[in-house]
């Protein structure tokens, strides 16, 4: 069963850095819809078909939270089936150690990080190229900045102008 393409608003920005030979043209973004929270996911998997209800499926998730900290603090990946891996990965601090004794961990490593690794078959894959084939992506925002002063800082706030919307998708 194919699964239905979902709309992907875009905004429309121009480029404002005058040293770039871009300046003024016009990239896409995704436009920022507020991220759905734990409650709402769990709201959601419990509705699709779960026999499960949603402060079971939350209290499985938290735990799955826990877990999967304490795996990732311990340098382990965590591979989920379908959806894809986390792991650790570092940060290394510029200019490195000359040898490994007078490498120092402080000061030679800038921060640890956790790297998603997308996978899945068919259907269920979810990296790059196959997301942009389960989407249709429609003009929705023009973007553009206005500056205010707030606090003596001078501030650029992106004011959106509606674009007309089609009813189908863009080519």
């Amino acid at each position: 069963m194919a699964v239905p393409k979902r709309i992907v608003e875009l905004d429309l920005v121009p480029n404002t850095n005058e040293k770039s030979d871009q300046f003024g043209k016009y990239y896409a973004r995704i436009h920022y819809i507020e991220p759905l929270n734990l409650r709402g996911l769990c709201d959601l998997i419990s509705i699709n078909g779960s026999p499960f209800t949603q402060d079971i499926v939350e209290g499985v998730v938290r735990r799955l939270r826990t877990s999967v900290v304490r795996v990732l603090s311990e340098g382990q990946g965590v591979k989920l089936d379908g959806i894809g891996t986390l792991r650790p990965t570092l940060e290394n601090a510029k200019g490195g150690a000359d040898d490994p004794e007078s490498f120092n961990v402080t000061e030679n490593v800038a921060g640890v990080h956790i790297r998603f690794i997308p996978e899945g078959e068919e259907l269920d894959r979810i990296t790059s190229r196959e997301m942009m084939e389960k989407c249709v992506l429609r003009k929705t925002y023009k973007v553009s900045f206005t500056t205010i002063t707030s606090g003596g800082k001078e501030v650029q706030i992106p004011v959106y102008t509606p674009i007309h919307k089609e009813d189908k998708p863009e080519p």
